[in-house]
């Protein structure tokens, strides 16, 4: 008799896959969290990670090591995600002039950061996290501050503190920042700005890997997000990697689909949401024009085979 596996089994069999599609996908910064059982599906998990881990420092780490994270400040919420409290110096690292503390956490983040915000807290079964992810802060004259933070559903305590957004910051990095900001225009610093540039477009290229699920956001908010202008970020971007951000994110997305399309099952309504297309007929002109069939045609072609 062959054994039954439980909803349990098949939950993290599905998340397995799932970043196994995302390496694929060129997204190395999903990870999986153990469930401290140190069976082989755990194993395999945390062999993914290390993959993972190794390709993405291998491609888009900096050669210098960066030190442990050291604590920013931190943020509380409520259920309904208006902020109840937070640490003192909080204002004065995102130049808050005013101190009103009961808001919407959606006026002191960017669109794309309350998506992942929300989507972290409540996709998951309300677990506590612990792993970093970048958000972006907005400043009082509307700038965005970007830092690494962990994002936890705190338990046993009051509805007036159900959240907390914990911000670090890495000191080297910080350091090297501020160097940038300051070099002078001679020989050794234009070395130093073209190893900055190429980070920075590295950096571009994960942060549209890691959101192929969404629409892209404009080239101005993209080069806020990313601390530069709108103008260096379209042309670098064309130059190291021969296309437009633009285009490089529709081709992305596409990959995603077509990847999705002949290894999986999912229906193809499914799938053009998981590419981040809302119009199915936008999806299928944009995927006949890089494959030369529709959707349904290129699945019957290149499906797998499923005993």
């Amino acid at each position: 008799m062959e054994k039954q596996i439980s909803n349990e089994e098949k939950m993290r069999f599905n998340s397995l896959y799932q970043q196994i599609i995302e390496i694929a996908c060129g997204n190395f910064m999903f990870r999986q969290e153990p469930t401290g059982r140190r069976d082989p599906l755990d194993t395999i998990g945390v062999l993914l990670n290390m993959m993972s881990e190794e390709i993405y420092n291998s491609c888009f780490k900096s050669q210098e090591q960066e030190e442990p994270p050291e604590y920013h400040f931190s943020i509380f919420l409520d259920n309904s995600y208006h902020i109840t409290s937070y640490t003192t110096k909080t204002p004065k690292i995102l130049n808050w002039e005013d101190k009103k503390i009961d808001r919407p956490v959606s006026e002191i983040l960017s669109n794309n950061s309350v998506t992942i915000l929300k989507e972290e807290l409540e996709s998951n079964g309300g677990k506590t996290y612990q792993r970093l992810i970048s958000l972006d802060f907005l400043t009082e004259n509307k700038s965005l501050y970007r830092t690494p933070c962990t994002i936890q559903k705190m338990t046993g305590i009051n509805s007036e503190c159900s959240y907390v957004i914990t911000a670090f910051r890495f000191e080297n990095k910080n350091e090297e920042d501020e160097k940038d900001r300051n070099t002078t225009r001679s020989s050794k610093s234009g070395k130093k700005e073209s190893t900055a540039t190429k980070l920075l477009l590295k950096q571009v290229r994960l942060y549209i890997l890691r959101n192929l699920h969404t629409e892209l956001p404009s080239l101005k908010e993209l080069g806020l997000i990313h601390r530069t202008n709108k103008t260096k970020l379209k042309e670098e971007f064309k130059k190291m990697y021969g296309t437009t951000i633009p285009r490089f994110h529709m081709k992305k997305r596409l990959e995603k689909g077509a990847l999705l399309i002949r290894s999986t099952e999912l229906p193809i309504s499914i799938i053009m949401q998981k590419c981040g297309f809302k119009d199915h007929s936008h999806f299928s002109k944009n995927f006949k024009l890089q494959y030369g069939q529709t959707p349904s045609q290129y699945r019957m072609e290149n499906a797998w085979s499923i005993q």
